[in-house]
């Protein structure tokens, strides 16, 4: 039960109020490395099947630059990765002279095995107890879909950017989440894994936060610290209930 604390004053303690648990995904509540690659493979596998000649001259790798090259052409949609690989596979599927509507289906598979996820073994345990007390949101930029997973009955919402139409570090996505609770956003902490995406982005709207560091970095010298760090999800639920007892005391 690993806790190391950076504290923004020598009393800092959890506001009162708290009524909203939000959540980054990939590294954060599950590994993803592992789950991409396998995805990557499921769709390159389809695409040998159902698109041979796209498949012959491309590999996953190429694959992965054109999705570069067309993110940066289509900035309209640069935000969300689902469209990216769809629009990224129907030019290339036109390309090489295979309907349009292979793509949606290539996707699909994509995205079948990418919501194959194994959260952390510290997970489970603890979101099962914190969503008896609190509402509990996920946040990602990711396109794994909650409900298809493990974790489908924690969540009382999720946010993508293929939902809010914008990716963290946007504000935009964190207003969503604490409009859609009706909370203020002292009443709100987010937990999550990206400096920038999630703690900086996060504490920009005004968000207590709580960086999970579960591989022993160090945090950027140039950025403000989060209000907590944590290893795993037990630091997290005894971070809660140390922060809980003190307002207690403080009443």
């Amino acid at each position: 039960m690993a806790i190391t604390q950076h504290i923004k004053s020598a009393h800092y303690l959890l506001k009162p109020n708290l009524s909203l648990i939000t959540f980054d995904l990939d590294e954060t509540v599950w590994p993803s490395e592992q789950v991409l690659k396998k995805a990557e493979q499921a769709q390159f596998n389809w695409l040998q099947l159902q698109a041979e000649r796209l498949a012959a001259a491309h590999d996953i790798e190429s694959l992965r630059a054109h999705r570069r090259l067309t993110k940066k052409q289509y900035t309209e949609i640069a935000h969300d990765m689902t469209a990216v690989r769809k629009t990224s596979l129907s030019l290339l599927l036109q390309e090489f002279n295979y309907p349009v509507s292979l793509a949606h289906e290539a996707v699909t598979v994509f995205l079948q095995a990418r919501n194959q996820v194994t959260p952390y073994p510290d997970v489970v345990p603890v979101l099962k107890k914190l969503a008896k007390i609190y509402p509990l949101t996920s946040i990602t930029n990711g396109n794994a879909d909650v409900q298809y997973t493990p974790l489908n009955t924690y969540f009382h919402f999720s946010l993508t950017p293929a939902i809010v139409g914008t990716a963290k570090p946007s504000p935009d996505i964190f207003h969503r989440a604490l409009d859609q609770a009706g909370v203020e956003p002292h009443q709100a902490i987010h937990i999550g894994d990206h400096p920038e995406c999630d703690v900086m982005a996060a504490q920009q709207v005004g968000m207590q936060t709580i960086w999970i560091n579960r591989s022993g970095i160090h945090w950027p010298a140039d950025l403000p610290p989060p209000d907590a760090t944590i290893q795993d999800f037990y630091g997290l639920e005894h971070f809660l209930s140390r922060q809980t007892q003190k307002l207690k005391t403080n009443l």
